[in-house]
């Protein structure tokens, strides 16, 4: 119910047909919950999602997870395992092999699934794609695209730790993911990104956005070859100050030689 759960939540909730009967969030505090459940007075509230699901599962049809990324998958199999709809945030997973495998099980139980990625309902989205398929645009030799956040962390791995603050489940929001003290201000609140455990860094955070528009327009598969530059990555945080060259195979959108390119971090 917190961060980008806040916004999925209301925005859900505006439907007519929808009813909100069970909040989830490891932190009790950063998620706002007694704000929440004045609004929803149906709606109980629980710390840990598998028992949301298992207490409510004969009563409800669709989840909506935004949590951290390295807690999508655990929390989408578990609600896809008990024949739950789901709406799951992007990026889907912190793994491709966890895509792939939720992907798997949603068409074997025959779910309804969507990952929130808001770009997909924008003007400048269609926009973009009509005129690149229409070819108003001519074909496209180069793409350039960057992001000036910096979710990566090249310095010394964290050794220190915190009191753990009494709204806080720290075990529960670690989930999945190697042990390790909780420190202030540097895993949670939204600080995870820029950590290997945990996030994706601005590539797979931001470059979902990004190259949602380009790769659709222009009928892109899979690179061909991929080369990186970065400041050295130290195997706890991930890379900063990325520049990262694909090579696609040419569409009938592109020229032969098409090139595309990603940047990010700060004077990207």
């Amino acid at each position: 119910t917190g961060g980008k759960g806040r916004v999925d939540t209301g925005e859900i909730a505006k439907h007519k047909h929808v009813q909100v009967l069970g909040l989830c969030d490891v932190d009790r505090e950063r998620g706002q919950v007694d704000t929440w459940l004045k609004r929803f007075t149906s709606a109980k509230f629980y710390q840990d999602y598998r028992e949301m699901l298992a207490a409510l599962d004969d009563k409800i049809d669709v989840v909506s997870i935004s949590t951290p990324d390295h807690t999508h998958y655990p929390a989408t199999m578990a609600a896809m395992e008990r024949g739950k709809h789901v709406y799951t945030q992007k990026p889907l997973t912190h793994k491709l092999a966890e895509t792939r495998h939720l992907a798997k099980v949603a068409a074997e139980k025959k779910l309804t699934t969507q990952m929130g990625i808001q770009n997909q309902s924008r003007e400048a989205y269609r926009l973009t794609r009509h005129y690149i398929k229409e070819g108003i645009l001519g074909k496209i030799s180069k793409i350039y695209v960057w992001s000036f956040k910096n979710w990566g962390y090249d310095g010394k791995p964290y050794t220190d730790k915190s009191s753990i603050p009494e709204s806080l489940d720290w075990n529960l929001w670690l989930g999945a993911a190697p042990v390790r003290p909780f420190v202030n201000k540097v895993y949670h609140p939204g600080q995870w990104r820029k950590i290997l455990d945990f996030g994706c860094g601005t590539l797979g955070d931001m470059g979902i956005h990004i190259f949602d528009t380009p790769f659709k327009s222009l009928d892109l598969s899979e690179p061909l070859w991929v080369e990186a530059e970065c400041r050295a990555p130290n195997g706890f945080g991930h890379a900063e100050q990325n520049k990262v060259h694909y090579g696609f195979a040419s569409t009938k959108y592109t020229t032969d030689d098409f090139t595309f390119t990603w940047w990010d971090g700060e004077g990207a």
